[in-house]
């Protein structure tokens, strides 16, 4: 056992056995890990029992931890609260999160407002306002925000333009999409009528809006009131249409969440189903990019705390296929956040589990057309991880590789695949700066000090494999780099070109695979492309060089030609020094040319 567990195990036998969450912080204190527990002292305990070195995940995390703090509670439900508070502002590098971690917009009610407007915000704040969301799609989302300012005319100025008694109306009041409160042309109290409408609008209760707007109508009709009740007659009419258009499970149906997972390798992708009064309102998807060897009921429950924490619209029933571990305490959860009960229920038949195969082909589908390709290059990154040994599935991948002229104007490159896909905005050059001559190693050595020394604070920029152009030496290079700054974790190989071997850090063996093994010919495309950016970046520096060259004023010297010499000599400073003879020897420069170039440079 180690200083730093036996430190650790003194450390948890003084926790209490209490309800509460445990945080775990790494050696410089940042937090990566947050669970909950129903008694800290016994389920922190589990962390060091040899059972777990099995889960490469929590292996993983354990070699990282340096502290364990915890926070008491009262009860579970406040753990668990806590839990979710502690995620979404600490954003853990080994809890389940959701693809990039990314705000997900919410369409915003300014209730607090004298006149509330409907906006599209990512970040809510507690001032009055209801928010309603999460949604995953923004391009959907801004249609709804257009289709609520066709039907339900809200002001659309900000509430800095926005001013009582103007003079005039504004072009959406005259298009017939603006009540136009700024001059009186709506009451304080009309105008909350509409804001009770578009709630009900965006709660999914078009039956109640209808049946207060057919009401209503009739009331206007009767009262002689005829332009304002066609003005109804049109908003009926445009929210009939669009409920038409929801997908009827049930006519007359009750409120309901669909929750679905589906599984490709360690990628999940869930899908929220939002049925209300029978009618489905939406669909969201959310992409969990690498959940490691976590089960699909610690799956579900972290993504029912996940999106539940954030989700302004929770009803009383959600549909689930496996019953997560935790799910007594996730209801009482639920149940508090929306003072009434909430069930989470598992269907075995009926129209209940025809709704989650429904649910869940659609999570499929999604899972595999996904933007990160996670069909074919999850089972790819899957076998990566399997043949070269490493800890993790690679998702990040760093390719490395020096190009030089005889040691002259040497640099670097840095290309970074993601989910085995190239990541372009991710690709860095390097001007090698400290190492003159030819060595490769020193430069490789040069490129990844200056790679991580700004980037080694922060976990998300880590890459789960590094590449290196190169042999045992250059690995060895990149090695001792890499553990001078702390990150020797990070596993690298070498692929060198002359027998396509694989070489790893610290270990004399080679590994050899066959020409036609799709791990090679993978780890062949890394290194082909960071030598593809190498090399182009050395011509561009080349080119550079070139256009502003003494050789521009020599007659029979072109573009072409100038870079055959300075391919040759390797700098104008080396040709320079060269003797008509040596000038001559390169091929398409003759004896005459090489003549006046000799002159031509030393004028």
């Amino acid at each position: 056992m180690s200083r730093k567990d036996s430190k650790l195990i003194e450390d948890i036998k003084k926790m209490p056995k209490m309800p509460g969450i445990y945080i775990m912080r790494d050696a410089r204190g940042k937090i990566i890990y947050v669970g909950k527990a129903k008694n800290i002292n016994n389920r922190v305990r589990n962390y060091f029992r040899e059972t777990t070195g099995n889960d490469l995940k929590t292996a993983a995390l354990m070699q990282k931890v340096r502290d364990i703090d915890y926070v008491t509670t009262e009860s579970e439900v406040e753990a668990l609260i806590l839990e979710c508070n502690f995620i979404k502002e600490n954003r853990p590098a080994y809890n389940i999160k959701l693809k990039d971690d990314k705000k997900y917009p919410y369409i915003k009610l300014t209730l607090k407002d004298l006149y509330p407007r409907f906006v599209l915000v990512r970040n809510i704040v507690k001032d009055g306002s209801e928010y309603f969301g999460p949604y995953t799609e923004t391009r959907s989302l801004r249609k709804t925000l257009s289709i609520i300012g066709d039907i339900f005319p809200l002001r659309r100025c900000s509430d800095t333009k926005f001013r009582q008694k103007q003079a005039r109306e504004c072009l959406y009041y005259q298009i017939g999409k603006c009540s136009a409160p700024c001059t009186g042309r709506i009451g304080k109290k009309e105008y909350r009528r509409l804001v009770e409408q578009v709630r009900l609008f965006l709660n999914g209760r078009n039956r109640e809006l209808l049946t207060n707007l057919k009401t209503e109508m009739r009331r206007l009709s009767d009262a002689k009131k005829y332009e304002k009740a066609a003005l109804l007659r049109d908003q009926i009419k445009s929210i009939e249409k669009i409920s038409e258009k929801q997908l009827a499970f049930d006519p007359g149906g009750n409120d309901e969440d669909v929750v679905a997972l589906a599984r490709e390798y360690d990628q999940y992708c869930a899908v929220v189903m939002k049925i209300r009064e029978g009618k489905m309102l939406s669909s969201e998807t959310f992409i969990m990019p690498s959940a490691g060897k976590s089960g699909r009921r610690i799956v579900s429950e972290s993504f029912i705390k996940l999106y539940y924490n954030a989700a302004m619209d929770i009803p009383p029933v959600i549909y689930i296929r496996n019953n997560p571990p935790d799910k007594e305490l996730l209801q009482k959860w639920l149940s508090a956040k929306t003072a009434r009960a909430v069930k989470i229920i598992v269907p075995k038949r009926g129209r209940k589990n025809k709704l989650l195969e429904f649910a869940e082909r659609n999570a499929s589908l999604k899972l595999f057309n996904s933007p990160d390709g996670l069909r074919k290059d999850v089972r790819l990154l899957d076998e990566t991880e399997k043949t070269l040994g490493l800890p993790v599935t690679p998702f990040i991948i760093e390719g490395y590789d020096i190009s030089n002229i005889q040691g002259k104007t040497a640099v670097g490159s840095m290309v970074l695949f993601r989910n085995g896909k190239k990541y372009k905005k991710g690709y860095r050059n390097f001007k090698i700066k400290t190492v003159e001559g030819i060595n490769d190693c020193a430069m490789i050595a040069e490129v990844i000090a200056r790679r991580f020394r700004r980037n080694k604070e922060h976990e998300n920029s880590i890459p789960h494999l590094i590449l290196i152009d190169g042999g045992r030496g250059q690995v060895s290079a990149a090695f001792e780099t890499l553990k001078e700054a702390g990150l020797e974790k990070i596993p690298i190989i070498g692929l060198a070109k002359k027998h396509e071997e694989i070489y790893r850090a610290g270990e004399k063996a080679v590994i050899r695979l066959p020409s036609r093994s799709a791990v090679l010919r993978f780890m062949q495309r890394i290194r082909d492309e960071a030598h593809r950016f190498a090399l182009t970046y050395h011509r561009k520096i080349r080119l550079k060089e070139i256009e502003s060259s003494r050789l521009d004023g020599i007659s029979g010297v072109g573009e072409k030609r100038k870079i055959l010499l300075l391919i040759e000599f390797g700098s104008l400073k080396d040709l320079m020094e060269a003797s008509v003879e040596e000038i001559s020897d390169v091929p398409g420069i003759g004896a005459k040319l090489a003549e006046e170039i000799y002159h031509g440079l030393k004028e």
